[in-house]
């Protein structure tokens, strides 16, 4: 069952309209908020005034933080291992300053949403204007309008890797490259904005929270910090997730609004967010400057890199600094780097906050070290598949270590992968072979082509630990249960293959459940590419346990040694006696027996294990992209993408065929048209569709993909994670293929997104 192509189970449920999300929720007497946000990037607040707001028809009532004290400060930055953030306490509702537009300030309380919108618009606040921090280079030069005043800085945490000797790979190299590399800001679009939505039981004095969130039981710690609730007191239930790409992983204000409205007002309370409303209330993301610099010998082998980034987080910090930790890490690539240097300064400016998002931070250290390979290629007059060729990690050399520490404190191993193969495999796929002469006969026609290469790893499958609880029913069906919720991954197809191929049932009498924090103890959370590593193993372990219990209560019944029980097909038998045998179902009804129990030391055919890995394992892959410049308007088109990747073992390849398509994807929006833009005041001036460009299905190729895959040895299923990857190298493979289709000549592309104005011909 596992390396199977089965197609998702879950699809038809939604593709019949039969998904349940936080919005489908029937919920009684359901009061629904509006929110009232600032409209300056950074003010005091002087006064609110909520009478006409009051005076509406259906309102039950606006609320400020002074009318909501528990929200003060109920927001601190998560603990996250590796790079300390500099303490500070982010109330929900503004506490007396504003700090970004699209703070919340107040909230409208109706009975009908709509009411509620009419009641927030008519809200008045006057506010006291102050100076912004806008730009992160402005922001940390003396006299910069100070985000969190009692810093005395806008640096929330710094970030240092370094390994090798740098200054001697200088003096040695060659040639040296050395480029201001510069990517934008961006912000996750999931189908379904986020939502959130919650009820309050008194006799029980217990809080039951639905919220569209990657972290359920990170909602609920705070939501129970906040409201002196104890943990168990509040459940937390992620239902189906219209997709989430790391923006729905931290705890948001609009969470413990809800929370507290619903105690408080001892009715459900309902928010949804509006697709305008995401830009300013949804974290934004990718927002770095870097200065690198790549020293390579004559003969183009590197030496060393080095790079000094800031990255731009916004107001606040809602998952730490732990992006500065992965783009530092993954600078180095695929490569062979002897001497690495870096130091990453994570800036608060009056913006947005940032958080992780699809790829938190690869892209950006991808495309820095990808560009460079290409202009140091174009500069030593090396073919850039040439290039990388030399100076990629080969086979004979995994397990690789880098001399660094990862994010989780651990020595960054390379555990298995085949590099060289990769690329061999990807230039095969995009006819890299033949490329230039149809490169060349399309210049005489006037047209510009260029192919363009970016190799990626990424750290998957990071800890703390994740859980699963396997149990056969009294019906014979399999019921999976995990804490890791689920926002289109496939959770419900793969870890039912786990399950069935260690019990050897068929897929149809497994299910699978997640994300409710009232069915299963603890989990860290779906993010980082760790849910098939961690989870996948551990429902293996479970299934496994469940198994040899089965075993042992069909040998007591069978009289024979439970060596001799064969599991087949939901059956127990005697091996060669196969006529002899219990179902699954026959078997959970025979461990409910008195004796069993006493003989298993309790009750029922269930196991539940925990899996808790020693570090992460190292995915790879290469993309290669070949696009259309029109000399004349700059325009660029995509011609085809080729994507290669290794992600071990690979429990089902249709999913992730889907999930490197839909990567893919990702990474050409960021290269060609995604970008939030600030004014100088601290005003978003692309907070619509209209104005942010999202890739459409007629400007994306069909997304060639292959697998080269090397089981991990770092656990028993031989897994990487999959889920972020095949968005890391899309910008930079396709900002090497733009610079390829203008030639030497033309403008040097180090930023993203690539405007076309700024490749035009002059007219």
């Amino acid at each position: 069952m596992i390396g199977r192509p089965v197609r998702r189970r879950e699809d038809l449920r939604f593709l019949t309209s039969r998904g349940r999300y936080v919005a489908d929720l029937a919920l009684d007497r359901a009061a629904h908020v509006a929110v009232v946000r600032s409209q300056h990037a950074h003010a005091r607040i002087l006064r609110v005034d909520a009478s006409a707001a009051r005076a509406l028809s259906g309102v039950l009532g606006v609320f400020t933080l002074g009318d909501l004290p528990e929200l003060r400060g109920a927001l601190p930055p998560p603990v996250v291992p590796g790079v300390a953030v500099k303490p500070y306490r982010q109330s929900a509702l503004a506490d007396g300053a504003v700090r970004f537009v699209g703070e919340a300030v107040a909230v409208v309380v109706a009975a009908d949403p709509y009411v509620a919108a009419d009641g927030a618009a008519v809200v008045s606040v006057e506010y006291a204007p102050l100076p912004a921090a806008v730009d992160p280079e402005g922001a940390v030069e003396p006299g910069a309008p100070l985000v969190h005043a009692d810093w005395g800085t806008n640096v929330a945490a710094t970030v240092t890797l370094e390994m090798g000797d740098l200054e001697a790979a200088l003096r040695q190299a060659a040639l040296v490259v050395t480029r201001r590399v510069r990517c934008g800001r961006l912000t996750a679009l999931p189908l379904e904005p986020r939502a959130v939505a919650a009820r309050w039981d008194a006799p029980t004095a217990g809080l039951h929270v639905w919220s569209s969130t990657q972290m359920p039981y990170g909602v609920r710690q705070r939501i129970a910090e906040a409201l002196g609730l104890a943990p168990d007191a509040v459940r937390v239930t992620a239902p189906d997730v219209g997709g989430g790409f790391g923006a729905k992983g931290p705890v948001y204000p609009e969470e413990l609004i809800v929370a507290t409205l619903a105690r408080r007002l001892g009715r459900p309370v309902c928010w949804n967010d509006t697709r305008s409303g995401s830009f300013l209330s949804t974290t934004h993301a990718g927002d770095q400057l870097h200065t690198a610099t790549l020293a390579l010998a004559g003969d183009g082998t590197i030496l060393g890199l080095a790079d000094d980034f800031l990255i731009d987080a916004g107001a606040y910090l809602p998952r730490g600094a732990v992006v500065a930790g992965v783009t530092a890490a993954h600078l180095v690539g695929l490569y062979r780097v002897p001497a690495f240097r870096c130091r990453g300064r994570v800036v608060v400016t009056h913006k947005v906050p940032s958080a992780p998002y699809r790829g938190a931070g690869r892209p950006q250290a991808t495309f820095v070290a990808e560009r460079l390979m290409d202009i140091a290629a174009r500069e030593l007059g090396l073919d850039p598949a040439d290039l990388r060729r030399r100076n990629l990690i080969a086979a004979a050399e995994i397990p690789y270590d880098r001399g660094l520490l990862y994010r989780d404190g651990m020595p960054m191993v390379h555990d298995s992968g085949d590099y060289p193969a990769l690329l061999a495999k990807a230039l095969e796929g995009a006819g890299y072979a033949t490329f230039r002469a149809r490169q060349a006969a399309a210049r005489r026609q006037g047209r510009l082509l260029g192919i363009g290469i970016a190799t990626y790893n990424e750290a998957t499958g990071i800890g703390p630990h994740e859980g699963a609880c396997v149990g056969v029913e009294s019906d014979g069906r399999v019921r999976v249960t995990v804490g890791a919720p689920c926002q289109g991954q496939g959770h419900e197809t793969t870890l039912a293959q786990v399950c069935a191929e260690r019990l050897d049932v068929s897929l149809d009498c497994v299910a699978v459940i997640g994300g409710d924090t009232g069915r299963f103890p603890t989990s860290a959370g779906t993010y980082a590419s760790r849910v098939a590593v961690i989870v996948g193993n551990a429902v293996a372990l479970a299934a496994e346990a469940v198994r040899d219990k089965a075993r042992s209560v069909a040998a007591r019944a069978l009289e024979c040694d439970p060596h001799d029980i064969v599991l087949a097909e939901g059956r127990a038998h005697v091996k060669g006696a196969p006529d002899r045998g219990l179902g699954l179902a026959e078997l959970a009804t025979l461990a409910q027996r008195p004796d069993v129990v006493r003989a298993l030391g309790e009750p029922g055919l269930a196991a539940t294990r925990y899996v808790s890995p020693t570090s992460v394992t190292w995915a790879s892959g290469v993309h290669v992209a070949t696009v259309e410049v029109d000399g004349e308007t700059g325009a660029v088109r995509v011609l085809a993408y080729h994507a290669v990747h290794d992600a071990g073992h690979e429990i089902n390849p249709l999913i992730v065929e889907g999930q490197t398509q839909g990567g893919a994807v990702q990474g050409i929006g960021a290269a060609l048209g995604e970008e939030i833009v600030y004014d100088a005041s601290g005003q978003v001036l692309t907070g619509s569709l209209m104005d942010y460009a999202l890739p459409r299905a007629d400007s994306v190729p069909a997304i060639g993909v292959a697998s080269s895959d090397s089981p991990s040895p770092l656990n028993p299923l031989g897994l990487k994670g999959t889920g972020e990857g095949s968005a890391v190298p899309g910008p930079a493979a396709i900002a090497n293929a733009v610079a390829d289709a203008l030639g030497p000549g033309g403008p040097e592309i180090i930023a993203v997104p690539i405007r076309a104005r700024e490749l035009a011909r002059p007219s």
